[in-house]
């Protein structure tokens, strides 16, 4: 008869991970006229937290506000899903405000993606209805990128380029924001 040390331990239980980073827009106050290119301008304003997916706690209180598409990253409160800023770089292209909230206990590092981390990337979005499978909408793809975890990676990134495809041309430019969980890129929610 065998008989295990730990025969009569109980299953160790793992506690979901709290998010640690969450989906924002920021509007500036007043709004910025639309430009057709990259065209960066600091700007007061007001940056509000999606609503996580079921289950996620919502993040409130100190976080840092980055876009690493413009490279701004600045401590902020969220109270009831709100902060306001007092001057944050924006893009002024069409339908540019996405922000990433980190959390405060979290060291942001600005970092250049991989080539394997773009082409995962793309494989990614390519999968994406609204991009209708063409991978050429990927074609002037923009990709920002943040490491959370201190190994100088890619852990997050926001996208800019074609974000809606048809009739054989791009129809709306954009954002996507992605996370990279255990090696695979993947939208985030």
């Amino acid at each position: 008869m065998l008989v295990s040390s730990v025969a009569g331990a109980a299953p160790a239980v793992v506690a979901p991970v709290a998010a640690t980073v969450w989906l924002g827009t920021f509007e500036p106050a007043p709004a910025v006229e639309v430009s057709p290119t990259h065209e960066v301008v600091a700007r007061a304003g007001v940056v509000t937290a999606l609503t996580p997916v079921a289950g996620s706690p919502a993040p409130s209180g100190a976080i840092a506000v980055v876009q690493p598409l413009v490279g701004m990253n600045i401590a902020a409160t969220l109270e009831h899903g709100h902060a306001k800023l007092a001057l944050f770089a924006i893009d002024r292209r069409q339908y540019a405000n996405s922000v990433l909230l980190v959390a405060a206990t979290l060291d942001v590092r600005f970092v250049v993606p991989s080539a394997a981390d773009v082409k995962a990337i793309r494989a990614a979005l390519a999968k994406d209805d609204a991009l209708s499978g063409v991978r050429r909408a990927l074609n002037d793809l923009e990709v920002g990128a943040i490491d959370v975890d201190g190994d100088h990676k890619a852990d997050y990134a926001i996208t800019y380029g074609c974000t809606v495809w048809g009739d054989g041309e791009c129809q709306v430019h954009g954002q996507f924001t992605l996370a990279k969980t255990h090696g695979v890129w993947h939208e985030m929610e």
